[in-house]
């Protein structure tokens, strides 16, 4: 039989907004349940070492993201004492709001109750949204905050005259672009649907213009901050396409990778959702989204975007394939039955790959990060800090007080940076901590004073052109099994710098 969307709900507008059904906000949280239960396993991501730590330098922006999630980062993590549970509940909830909004969304589409709560479980179920419910990252709240602007924008297509809804639109985007710029991009593809498809006439009222106004205000620090500087955030998407980043893709893979973050059986219930938009019978009033979507992947393809830059159309998109599915699994208990043993089924191999269930270093563990790389970028970073403490621990008395530690990356620095952060005997241990990586490097050069430096990282070329002697000390160890970033990175120490701090610095800071 096939799916149709006809006749599923009333015409959007025609009733009032009736209460979300229990279903959705038992599904929303038992995905912060669980979220929080895992919370603690492995450790600090990369990521979340470098956000504390920006949190630490107030400015109106950073090279490769707003400032937003770094300074909610540094106060969250200092609130809650450092804890790695309490710390990843705000992405937690998070998570749990994105099922909700995803729910939303399908009632504002006319959507029935099953459908509402089907669409809850499809956006708890999702890979991207648990694996990023997991980690406190600007893509967790982005999501969030670019799926409520795609709400927020469905209900002001709604009534255009009603301006407050306009006003929360840019609200969301406004702030979602205090996380990520993304966001600007998705609202551009969507106003490219509209002109497209329709409906037009929303666009010549007020209401657009007022949401822009209220988001190019919320946005304009940052965006002043990124134009006085040159843009570097530009320079990051070029690293980003070249395959600088470990979540960096390929091309041809976009479409692959992007449908198995929705899931291998949601991402059909997605692409419903898409065809469903198109079809002629839901194109005036729905295919901008489905449009928007297409030119989103288009934009993130021709780019060499990272997949998941797709991920706040998943809920709408889910949304939209939930409500002709939703009418047809009504019809048959059987249909209803096999569909959720299904949605059961392949629940727990998403659950495997987007969250830190199986045993540091096991096959299991082994085949998730090669699908999930953040996965074993949470794993290690306690011995990492140690190697480094006992390097710097053995430096003669005569050079200790005029030591520093130099890192390759923002990960290792973030994870040294915490740690001396953390308590005196951490402080008397390790030397300050710079980096040439992005942020940090407008947070360094080392002081004049310095003239030895325990680094980690570099290639020996480049630390023979900046010093007259470099020693190796040891190496970054992973645990057995796991293949991150930082297995084997070699520890030196470097003294006699050939120039001063901040002659050599253009030389050492990058961005990617």
């Amino acid at each position: 039989m096939a799916i149709s969307s006809a006749a599923v709900e009333a015409p959007v507008g025609s009733r009032p907004a009736a209460p979300l059904p229990a279903g959705v906000w038992i599904t929303a949280g038992a995905l912060v349940l669980v979220l929080v239960a895992v919370a603690a396993r492995y450790g600090f991501h990369r990521d979340e070492l470098y956000f504390i730590e920006g949190g630490h330098h107030p400015a109106a922006g950073q090279p490769d993201n707003p400032v937003g999630v770094p300074l909610l980062a540094r106060w969250w993590h200092d609130l809650v004492g450092g804890r790695l549970w309490a710390f990843r509940m705000l992405p937690a909830l998070a998570a749990g709001v994105t099922v909700v909004v995803g729910a939303l969304t399908c009632r504002s589409l006319g959507g029935t109750r099953a459908a509402l709560t089907l669409t809850a479980v499809a956006t708890a179920c999702t890979s991207i949204v648990s694996a990023t419910g997991h980690l406190f990252s600007t893509t967790t709240f982005d999501i969030t905050l670019t799926s409520a602007a795609l709400l927020f924008l469905v209900r002001a297509l709604e009534e255009p005259g009603r301006l407050a809804r306009w006003v929360l639109l840019g609200l969301a985007v406004g702030v979602a672009m205090e996380v990520k710029v993304l966001v600007a991009v998705v609202m551009a593809t969507c106003v490219a649907g509209l002109l497209v498809l329709g409906p037009r006439r929303p666009l010549a009222s007020v209401g657009p213009s007022l949401a822009a106004g209220v988001a190019l205000v919320l946005a304009a620090p940052y965006l002043v901050w990124q134009s006085s500087q040159g843009w570097p955030m530009l320079d990051v998407a070029n690293e980003i396409a070249d395959g600088g980043s470990v979540s960096s893709a390929s091309r041809i893979s976009v479409v692959p990778l992007s449908l198995v973050m929705i899931g291998p059986l949601l991402c059909l219930l997605a692409v419903l959702g898409l065809v469903t938009s198109l079809r002629r019978a839901e194109r005036s009033r729905w295919g901008w989204i489905g449009l928007g979507y297409v030119l989103l992947l288009l934009f993130v393809v021709g780019t060499g975007g990272k997949p998941y830059y797709l991920a706040g159309y998943f809920p709408v998109l889910l949304a939209l394939g939930a409500r002709p599915l939703a009418h047809w699994l009504h019809g048959s208990r059987r249909r209803a039955l096999t569909w959720w043993a299904a949605v059961v089924v392949f629940a727990v191999p998403t659950a495997v790959f987007s969250l830190p269930l199986a045993p540091v270093g096991s096959l299991p563990f082994r085949v998730a990060a090669t699908v999930n790389p953040d996965g074993a970028e949470t794993v290690g970073w306690g011995g990492y800090v140690d190697t480094v403490r006992s390097v710097a621990a053995s430096l003669p008395a005569g050079q200790r007080g005029n030591a520093v530690i130099l890192t390759q990356n923002y990960g290792e620095a973030g994870a040294l940076s915490r740690a001396r952060r953390r308590g005196a005997a951490d402080v008397e241990a390790l030397p300050p901590v710079y980096s040439g990586h992005n942020a940090y490097a407008a947070w360094g050069p080392p002081p004049a004073s310095a003239d030895t430096a325990v680094v980690v990282g570099f290639a020996a070329a480049d630390l023979s052109a900046w010093f007259t002697r470099c020693a190796g000390a040891g190496r970054l160890s992973s645990p057995p099994g796991v293949d991150n970033e930082e297995d084997g990175v070699p520890v030196r120490v470097c003294s006699g710098p050939r120039q001063s701090w901040a002659e050599l610095w253009p030389s050492i800071r990058r961005l990617g």
